[in-house]
């Protein structure tokens, strides 16, 4: 049965939301840094284009003949299959080169080469640096050992000082920073999620309207299908009639010139 071309456009979203105030870091009384609620905001808005179904002449929510019919769908499927064998193979030329990773970092990808083989690490860092070796001689080793050795540990104490003064910049100040990382990915995850909802949402009306056009294209379709069966079969009822009747009427006929030929032979 011919379907008739159906569509129905989808409805426009639009999803303006704002993103809370991201508090600038300001010190307080004590010395620690802390959020100030009317340091500024940000504004994202995610702006959803119209949907325009295109015109189909399949019924997808409205036609079962593949689940009704048996034997239908592998029908189906094996005219695709020779459909599909008979296009052209891709041009493989008009393609863009193959994207190779980390080309300009040899090291990453040596890296990535051997997470992909499966190879086992290298080995762990060298810890060695932060050690203070003497002299394997002892006091009899040269001046240019014990030199090497206080360089070294002069290094170390310099390394040590920067530890130190990074464990405390982060014991001051990394606590409300930490705070206000977690505050703006809560944010990024709470915008992203209604993002999500809103697109779902849409797809969901646009699947709800498509569903419900195609039952109710679907619907008129069978009513005129029926009609259309009444109409034949009105019309091979009419044409069965007229056959019989002009056989009826041929037979009178002939019935009549008999009738007349022994009227005739009588006078």
């Amino acid at each position: 049965m011919a379907r008739a071309r159906g569509r129905s456009n989808g409805s426009t979203a639009s999803v303006n939301d704002a993103v809370p105030s991201i508090s600038t870091i300001q010190p307080s009384a004590n010395g620690n840094h802390e959020a100030s609620p009317d340091a500024g905001s940000s504004r994202d808005t995610f702006n959803y284009r119209s949907v325009t179904l295109a015109a189909t002449d399949a019924l997808p929510y409205y036609d079962r003949e593949l689940e009704l019919q048996p034997g239908l769908r592998s029908r189906v499927d094996a005219l695709i299959a020779s459909e599909q064998a008979t296009l052209p193979l891709l041009d493989e030329s008009r393609l863009p080169p193959a994207y190779k990773p980390f080309s300009n970092r040899p090291d990453l990808a040596a890296e990535l080469e051997r997470v992909a083989s499966g190879a086992p690490p290298s080995p762990a860092l060298d810890t060695s640096r932060y050690t203070l070796p003497s002299p394997p001689e002892g006091e009899s080793a040269s001046l240019e050992l014990w030199q090497a050795a206080v360089d070294s540990a002069h290094a170390q104490l310099g390394h040590m000082d920067v530890r130190l003064k990074n464990i405390e910049l982060l014991k001051k100040y990394g606590s409300n920073h930490w705070r206000l990382s977690n505050f703006q990915q809560e944010q990024d995850i709470r915008l992203l999620s209604e993002q999500v909802e809103a697109v779902k949402s849409e797809t969901n009306e646009i699947n709800r309207l498509r569903q419900k056009d195609q039952t109710a294209a679907g619907t008129k379709l069978g009513i005129l299908e029926k009609r259309w069966t009444d109409l034949i079969s009105r019309g091979l009822q009419l044409e069965v009639a007229r056959i019989t009747t002009e056989s009826e009427i041929e037979g009178l006929r002939t019935k009549k010139r008999k009738l007349e030929g022994q009227l005739a032979q009588m006078q």
